[in-house]
């Protein structure tokens, strides 16, 4: 019996409840990684807590081929016509070979490039564990569960953590780090290949090429994007200063939440998308759907790095943080254009056109960095966070262009999305008007206002949007038929 005669496909999920039960998990995830970097930077100071990520940054690198070959049997094991099984069966044996040859390449490789002791070990051991568990959450994703590929991420961050602090206090230091995040991501496997469902089974040459049709674009389309994401703080380091670049990472860290949702939505949409098109059934409404709420946190969160900007920033990291507020307006102005972007993404990539969303990457680089070193001589290291949001509006730009030449789909904003561009300006008001009549020490002004801005924007939202109302009720009737609780 195949895979798609003994489960429900990703098209037949309840996709609003498998978003919000994602949701919830991004969240624990981020509150316990919040919470355990606290612990962990204090101890190991900042050259040894930087080493780790300077670790993990390269294995993220070496990581690509993995987890863009995970990307290509994700896209083939959503088609109802696609044997899921050699999907999995050809990436076991990707994740195989690269651990045989990866692992010992990067090792040499680092070995010539760089006097530091421990990358050359730390490196491989990160990337092999990462890769092998990256590449299947990845494949999880594309499931009708499609939510315990972030409550996967749940169990791993939480189980590295306390491996982490317990390896760290024992006095393992950096290398307690790398082995907590090692074992973590090997523990979990088990599980993440148990939620898939599919048993491997050897693929077939027209499998094999099937899936490296999608991967020889996803995977240079991997290398690209971490590129992007990490050239902002090169750019800084190199034509600015430390302490802008630490200016840079505390603002983008308190806009992540921003991309909250809209990260979950589109884990789900593209194999949804991606299996409805196989099955001739249509997809706009999931389409339309994302893009009405993928930007419901990044809204207020735009509006109130606006109204508050430096006060948020200095109640969260101390004063020694002190203007970088203006970094926090560009990145959260960025990360909801990016909200916008991704549902554009995934519906490129679902419908196999991997090859777009590459050139779109590659140019987004050239443009990010063309942009970054001039408006830096022009405006100092405010210019690089400027020319990360431009860089953004191209990435937008051009995937709406390119969804409406593919489908004939000419969206361009939804009206509950122009019903939270309202909501968070009443919200704007109020808490502008605050910051300027309160005069209360600046931690529990700032805490006050958040949580006023808060309320304020989730009472007008749902006070003048009926289809947030119909959503969440719609949400919650899931929830209790799925669990039986109705």
């Amino acid at each position: 019996m195949s895979d798609s005669e003994t489960r429900r496909e990703v098209g037949d999920t309840e996709f609003g409840l498998q978003v919000s039960l994602g949701f919830v998990g991004e969240v624990t995830t981020a509150v316990v990684g919040l919470v355990s970097s606290v612990i962990l930077a204090r101890v190991l100071g900042p050259d040894g807590y930087g080493l780790f990520y300077v670790a993990l940054a390269v294995a993220n690198f070496f990581e690509n081929p993995v987890t863009g070959w995970g990307e290509a049997c994700k896209k083939r094991i959503t088609e109802t016509d696609f044997d899921g099984s050699e999907a999995m069966g050809s990436l076991l044996i990707v994740v195989t070979a690269m651990t045989l040859v990866g692992a010992p390449l990067a090792y040499l490789l680092l070995r010539l490039v760089t006097e530091n002791a421990l990358l050359p070990a730390a490196v491989p051991v990160l990337f092999v564990s990462l890769s092998a568990y990256w590449s299947l959450k990845t494949v999880l994703s594309g499931r009708e569960n499609f939510s315990l590929s972030i409550w996967s991420k749940v169990v791993q961050t939480v189980l590295k953590v306390g491996l982490q602090v317990a390896l760290v206090l024992l006095g393992f230091e950096v290398w307690g780090m790398v082995a907590g995040t090692a074992l973590a991501s090997l523990a979990v496997l088990p599980l993440v290949y148990r939620w898939i469902g599919v048993r491997p089974s050897i693929p077939s040459r027209e499998s094999l090429r099937s899936i490296a049709s999608f991967a020889k674009w996803s995977v240079p389309t991997g290398f690209v994007g971490t590129s992007l994401s990490q050239m902002d703080v090169v750019l800084l380091g190199w034509l600015a200063t430390a302490s802008a670049a630490g200016d840079y990472r505390v603002s983008l860290a308190l806009s992540m939440p921003a991309v909250f949702l809209s990260g979950v939505i589109g884990t789900g949409l593209v194999g949804r998308i991606s299996n409805l098109e196989s099955r001739g059934e249509s997809w706009r409404a999931d389409y339309h759907n994302a893009l009405s709420f993928s930007s419901v946190l990044a809204v207020p969160l735009f509006f109130g790095g606006v109204a508050l900007g430096d006060e948020l920033v200095v109640a969260v990291y101390s004063d020694q943080y002190a203007g970088a507020g203006a970094f926090l307006v560009s990145l959260v102005l960025y990360q909801l254009l990016v909200t916008q972007t991704t549902p554009r993404t995934s519906v490129i990539n679902a419908l196999d056109r991997p090859e777009t969303n590459f050139r779109i990457a590659l140019v987004a680089l050239v443009v990010n960095v063309g942009l970054g070193i001039g408006l830096w001589y022009v405006y100092g290291p405010i210019g690089i966070a400027v020319a990360t949001v431009l860089t953004q509006v191209f990435s937008y730009l051009s995937r709406l262009y390119v969804v409406s030449r593919l489908t004939d789909e000419r969206l361009v904003v939804t009206r509950p999305f122009l019903e939270q561009v309202g909501a968070g300006l009443v919200m704007f008001a109020v808490v502008w008007g605050g910051r300027r009549s309160l005069g209360l020490d600046p931690i529990p002004e700032v805490a006050l206002l958040v949580a006023t801005g808060g309320f304020v924007y989730g009472g007008v939202l749902l006070a003048v949007s009926p289809t947030l109302r119909v959503t969440i009720r719609s949400i919650l009737a899931d929830f209790f038929e799925q669990y039986g609780l109705a």
